[in-house]
């Protein structure tokens, strides 16, 4: 019997060494890559980024973190809740799906800023960048997705997230923001699977943050699809207009031509007004946040509070933009309307400047600010700030 023992310890021996060749080859041939991406990203932003949807836009291969840093919470009195995390991916010219060097950036923000004055000289919130008016993202979420060039030639894309949570708890804003060359170049983001990967991003980590900071948000679907932002040549005639310029008028040649956002729930609504030349001036809307950080940002310019502060509710800025305010639901302060751009410095503003612009914002207010369930905006003025 001895003989039969024999072969079948060395039968058994060289199983073993079968799985365990096996499993190096599985291990070095980008099973470790996978172990080692998925443990930075569970490891980053608290735990609350989503290993799959992260790994869905920049891949498994020379993935390494950013700075991580995190502070205050939904229930602190004093300090609003923090937390951001970066990771970055490497140029590797033998990954086909994500051939170049990108960045990812997430931000989770308390809503409003408890402790704005220790921010004095920062934004409070990430910018959503945007060179024509941002897409809403829909599907139940209250958020937008953005895109922009830098001069150097690398694109980003932003996607937003406002989630409003119980009362007495504040809001979560999350903000993602996706900075590539050679990757977001060669996959262009009109690639709906590639915009859709990217939104993934911002609404499981709200979702994921809702659940890890008992923010108890209503949550939206898993987007199917992210429509494109407005792009150069996707202008409308004024009266034809069905999103944030709709019941905006025309002006003449000045301005024949519109660029808006579309209809949804977004904490940012854009509309452009230009003609044949390119755009002129621009209507915004801004709530909760994106509101609140306009005001904080004004102050830091200026080096005094926005009008809105003192109690005024409309008028014209030091810079002759002008602008007015609608109370919201809610306690993130009131909703600011402005119209910027369509002056210069060589150009004396007419008075019938002045009539069209008031119109013009008075119409973009009340439909944006009806469509969120705020209070009717107060009248556009020329008044400027004692």
């Amino acid at each position: 019997m001895a003989p039969v023992k024999r072969y079948a310890v060395g039968a058994g021996a060289v199983l073993a060494a079968l799985v365990l060749l096996a499993g190096g080859v599985a291990w070095f041939g980008g099973g470790y890559d996978r172990w080692r991406s998925a443990r930075l990203v569970t490891d980053a932003c608290d735990g609350v980024l989503p290993a799959d949807e992260v790994r869905a836009v920049l891949g498994d291969r020379r993935l390494k973190a950013g700075k991580d840093t995190s502070e205050g919470s939904l229930d602190d009195t004093t300090t609003s809740l923090r937390v951001t995390c970066g990771i970055a991916r490497g140029a590797d010219p033998h990954d086909g799906a994500h051939p170049g060097e990108a960045t990812m950036t997430v931000t989770v923000n308390g809503v409003p800023t408890l402790d704005r004055e220790d921010r004095r000289y920062e934004s409070l919130y990430p910018p959503v960048r945007s060179t024509l008016p941002p897409a809403p993202l829909g599907q139940g979420w209250s958020g937008v997705f953005a895109m922009g060039h830098h001069s150097s030639g690398e694109a980003e894309a932003t996607t937003s997230v406002l989630l409003d949570c119980s009362p007495g708890r504040g809001d979560l804003l999350v903000t993602v923001a996706v900075e590539g060359k050679k990757y977001l170049d060669d996959s262009p983001l009109d690639n709906p699977e590639r915009r859709t990967a990217f939104a993934r991003v911002a609404t499981a980590t709200a979702a994921n943050a809702s659940r890890r900071w008992n923010c108890a948000a209503d949550l939206g679907e898993p987007p199917a699809t992210v429509p494109l932002p407005v792009n150069e040549d996707e202008y409308v005639a004024p009266a034809d207009a069905e999103g944030a310029c709709s019941g905006v008028t025309a002006r003449g040649k000045t301005v024949d031509r519109v660029w808006e956002s579309g209809s949804g729930a977004a904490p940012i609504e854009e509309c452009v007004l230009g003609d044949a030349k390119g755009t002129a001036s621009r209507l915004t809307a801004l709530y909760g946040p994106y509101a609140e950080g306009a005001r904080h940002d004004a102050a830091e310019h200026t080096g005094k509070p926005h009008p809105s502060e003192s109690g005024q509710r409309s008028g014209v800025l030091d810079e002759g933009d002008y602008w007015t305010s609608a109370e919201c639901p809610g306690d993130d302060g009131p909703a600011l309307f402005g119209l910027t751009g369509g002056h210069d410095d060589e150009t004396q503003e007419t008075g019938a400047d002045r009539a069209y612009a008031l119109s013009v914002l008075k119409t973009f207010a009340e439909r944006s600010a009806a469509a969120h369930g705020c209070a009717a905006p107060a009248a556009p003025t020329a008044t400027t700030a004692p």
